[in-house]
């Protein structure tokens, strides 16, 4: 089971090249609000979380997730199933 902190880096190694303006990424960082990553890169993002991690994230899922940190949070669950 990948630890918190191995999510979290994980996840902002794949928000990289949709960061564009370099803003850095905090778990408080709002993904689509502070980093604005656009709705279609989200679901390129999860996309890559999925494979990465072999899990299905819910539709739900991706619309409740606001911030970095609610998309560690997210994954740790989904991997605890």
């Amino acid at each position: 089971m990948p630890k918190d902190q191995q999510i979290f880096d994980k996840i902002c190694e794949l928000l990289k090249p949709y960061n564009v303006k370099n803003k850095p990424i905090l778990r408080t960082s709002g993904i689509m609000s502070d980093l604005e990553v656009d709705s279609t890169a989200v679901f390129d993002l999860i996309m890559e979380l999925e494979d990465h991690y072999d899990i299905s994230v819910p539709m739900e899922v991706i619309s409740d997730v606001k911030t970095v940190g609610e998309l560690v949070l997210a994954i740790q669950e989904l991997l605890q199933q």
